[in-house]
């Protein structure tokens, strides 16, 4: 008897050890692993951009401004690989680009049913000044197919009103990405012409879309240039955290494999890209897709307004 319970008790300790094991190796494997891919380059030619800044002719946007409509906490080490398990303060927000005459608003952010859901504090005067300033603007445009960054579109009550303003490709359409999204209302694009381009697209005075695939199909990173001269780049979530970009981990596997399902090998090169252009032109304002704090320390120090402000009639 005492045979057979030393046997049961080796059999336990080594199935409890292969258990462990086992669950070690996945928390690795979701949560440090950040091995970078050995080849590829993603390409970004920050002269090629300038020039194409410089196609559509007019006075080029003399601000920017913000509005977050909810911040979320979650582990630091969930959106930047191998980090640390605390929690970091992630915002959703939306930006507006002011030009004469006009505005183009950069992403909108996340809808006040879907917040909920998420467990994110919600901001109803941000999204109220959203969808004023998204009706006020002549240019719409997201930089990625994901329910945090469509909210305020794909929930918009005047959706259909706002077709003629929005620059949304195929892929951005599509939805393709499972991650979260709810489909488009029915009709919501019915004669709308998708935009389409290459590499790179002026869509109004000083402001250029850079195709990116990788974090999602219709992923693009969107470059504006003041008429002061002043340069910024919306990087999306390419990097959500500015760390993603400085540190060069990206997403850990629980958010890329489980959840977004993007091309891991891609965002590593197009965050090494974002750095060596960082470190070649430190003046330009990389904007990270969801770092609170790293975009309220671009806000102090003057370089986006905080609150979207009413247009002129």
């Amino acid at each position: 008897m005492a045979e057979q319970k030393k046997g049961c008790f080796s059999i336990l300790w080594k199935v409890a050890l292969v258990i462990l094991l086992l669950l070690a190796a996945a928390i690795y494997w979701f949560f440090y692993d950040n091995r970078a891919p050995s080849d590829g380059e993603y390409k970004l030619d920050i002269a090629a951009i300038r020039v194409e800044a410089d196609k559509i002719e007019g006075e080029k946007p003399s601000a920017i401004e913000v509005e977050t409509p909810w911040i979320s906490d979650a582990p630091k080490i969930a959106f930047v690989a191998g980090t640390s398990w605390d929690d970091i303060a992630m915002s959703g927000n939306s930006y507006r680009v002011v030009l004469p005459g006009g505005a183009v608003i950069i992403d909108a952010a996340l809808d006040p049913k879907t917040a909920e859901e998420w467990g994110s504090k919600f901001d109803d005067g941000a999204w109220n000044r959203m969808l004023t300033a998204m009706s006020e603007a002549s240019h719409i445009v997201i930089t990625h197919e994901h329910a945090d960054h469509i909210g305020g579109l794909m929930h918009n009550p005047d959706l259909k009103a706002l077709r003629p303003k929005l620059r949304l490709t195929p892929e951005q359409i599509a939805l393709p990405n499972k991650s979260n999204e709810r489909p488009w209302p029915e009709g919501a694009f019915d004669g709308l012409t998708p935009t389409t381009y290459d590499s790179l697209l002026a869509i109004a005075p000083g402001v250029v879309l850079i195709k990116a695939p990788g974090h999602t199909p219709g992923t693009h990173m969107i470059y504006v240039q003041r008429v002061d001269g002043q340069e910024y780049l919306f990087m999306g979530d390419i990097v959500s955290m500015a760390d993603n970009m400085k540190l060069q981990r990206i997403r850990s596997r629980a958010i890329t494999d489980l959840m977004t399902m993007e091309d891991r090998d891609e965002v590593f090169r197009q965050t090494k890209a974002l750095l060596t252009l960082s470190k070649a032109e430190p003046n330009i304002v990389m904007i990270p897709g969801h770092d609170l704090a790293a975009v309220e320390a671009i806000v102090k120090k003057g370089l986006i307004k905080n609150g979207f402000t009413r247009q002129a009639p």
